[in-house]
Parts: C-alpha cells; structure tokens; sequence
C-alpha cells in the first residue's frame, strides 16, 4: 500500500491550536492504539471551527516529535467502527477522502480533518447522551459544553431540520 508522502516542513512547523491536535495513538505494545480521547477532539472540532487530528505524534512539554504508527490499519478499523455506532458518537461527519494514511520520514501516521458539522446535526456528542458527551474547542484544548449551550444547539438544530422539511 503506498501513502502520501508529505514533507516534515509540512507538520514540523505545526503546533495545536484551535484547529490542530496531535495524538500518540501508540497503544501498550508500541504496535498503535485508538486513544480514547479523541472522541472529546472529534466532538469539540465538529461543534466549533473544525479542524485535523493527527495521530502519531508525541508531545512532550509542547515539543512534538513524529512516532509513526507501526501497525494503523487496526486502528483505522476501530476508528470507522465506533464513528459509526450511534452508541458511541451521535453523528458520522466524515467522507473516507477526511481520512488519511500518511507517511513521514519513513514512519506512518493518519491524519483525521474533521469538518465543521452542519448546524441541523448539531451538536455532534460521544455516548448518547448530548448534555455529558458534548465538547467545544477553546484554544488548543477540548472543553465540556455547558447545559445552556447544548439546549441552544439543539434548538437551532430543531429549527433547522423544520426548515428542512418545509422545503
């Protein structure tokens, strides 16, 4: 299987923000691992700006260096697997082209774009549960969303999906 290749400039220079987060997703055996965190990451994006998460990456006091994935396409699997269990995440965003393998010195790495959910989906929550399991992004971290917010998304949701029909 052959991967785009990009070139270190084109992460290197990068560094999270409101738009970028860099995971490990090594796992206990090295080999690669889903970390469980990325679902508050996918969440926050798809409610706020969107944005790309980058798996293969380890951080160390805001010092990022690329690991790779030795083993991705488990991880890949689990990944399609629980974006598409309504049980585990509200809403599937993401068209297979927002899904990357990518190769870096020599090393893979997969790289996630989550776009901006439409506001008739919104909000995009983990679990089943839209008032624990929603998330916004403010500045470089994932931060809960607030009852008051999570009620006005639905609303606008709500909203939208009326007009939606009405058409």
């Amino acid at each position: 299987m052959t991967y785009p290749t990009f070139a270190l400039d084109d992460i290197g220079s990068l560094h999270e923000s409101a738009q970028v987060e860099f995971k490990l997703a090594h796992g206990r055996n090295g080999q690669g691992q889903l970390p469980e965190d990325i679902w508050a990451t996918y969440s926050s994006f798809a409610n706020t700006l969107g944005g790309e998460i980058i798996l293969g990456v380890r951080e160390e006091h805001g010092h990022f260096t690329i690991e790779g994935i030795p083993n991705p396409l488990p991880v890949l699997q689990e990944f399609w697997e629980i974006l598409d269990d309504p049980s585990r995440t509200s809403h599937n965003i993401l068209a297979i082209s927002d899904v990357q393998l990518i190769e870096i010195m020599n090393k893979k790495l997969i790289r996630i774009r989550v776009p901006i959910a439409p506001e008739h989906l919104k909000p995009v929550f983990i679990g089943t549960d839209p008032y624990t399991g929603t998330y916004f992004r403010v500045g470089d971290a994932d931060m809960h969303a607030s009852r008051r917010q999570v009620t006005q998304m639905l609303r606008r949701a709500h909203h939208c999906n009326k007009q939606l029909k009405a058409r």
